[in-house]
């Protein structure tokens, strides 16, 4: 909630100079984007708009924390308190990287004036965000629950959040450390064999018909019939010409 209060270290890269009892636990690649926006301004004020293509973020045990690569007069850093980030998740755009959205609780002298909400927007261009996403909810979650017993943000048990090491370095994320239980045991048990098949009676098709050796009974009579019926038809056509 505050711009350019952030202790740079005067030799690059000018990272961050940490605050007491603070440890980092989260480091984004070097090519995430950063906006801060005025959602609804007060009447007569000047509406907040802040934004740098490229930079680091940070998540420490007390703030994040957000160097931009290019610094300007108007713009060396941000800083936030972990409890005063509200309504945080992570927005996936059909196209484009996947962004962190927040709403920010600006405090008096924090540099973000325009009154109203102010909305922060972290574009992981080479990807990160979910982790990002996982190790500040449970660190969240550790500092909203000190702060209810009386403790400072400082006094949080980090023991289930483990610095966060580059995918690229070989070395797991947080994300990784915190979601990951015991191996699942796949016992998988195998059917009983059967031990006897089962009688299978196959019906036997009929044998073909014996072909029969003679012809038909009565085929012989048939046959002389039709042949004098033949005999007769021929006579009669000769005759008729005849006696025409």
């Amino acid at each position: 909630m505050s711009i350019n209060w952030v202790m740079l270290s005067p030799t690059p890269p000018h990272s961050f100079i940490a605050l007491p009892n603070e440890r980092s636990l989260y480091q984004s690649p070097a090519r995430t984007g950063l906006s801060l926006a005025t959602t609804s301004p007060y009447p007569g004020t000047q509406p907040l708009s802040i934004s740098s293509s490229t930079g680091t973020a940070y998540i420490t045990n007390q703030r994040i924390v957000y160097i931009p690569t290019t610094k300007t007069s108007d713009f060396e850093s941000f800083a936030c308190p972990i409890a005063n980030l509200h309504d945080t998740h992570v927005a996936q755009p059909f196209f484009g990287p996947n962004v962190w959205k927040a709403v920010v609780q600006p405090v008096a002298n924090g540099g973000l004036g325009g009154g109203g909400g102010v909305e922060l927007k972290l574009v992981f261009k080479d990807g990160g965000a979910f982790d990002f996403s996982t190790v500040f909810e449970r660190l969240k979650e550790k500092v909203l629950n000190a702060r209810e017993a009386g403790a400072g943000a400082e006094a949080v048990h980090l023991d289930e959040l483990p610095t966060y090491e580059d995918a690229r370095s070989g070395q797991p994320s947080p994300s990784a450390a915190i979601t990951t239980g015991a191996p699942l045991s796949l016992n998988v048990v195998a059917p009983a064999m059967v031990s006897e098949l089962p009688e299978i009676t196959i019906a036997q098709a009929d044998p073909e018909p014996a072909i029969p050796s003679g012809p038909p009974p009565g085929y012989e009579e048939a046959q002389r019939e039709s042949v004098a019926e033949e005999l007769e038809r021929q006579i009669g056509q000769i005759a008729g010409a005849r006696i025409q």
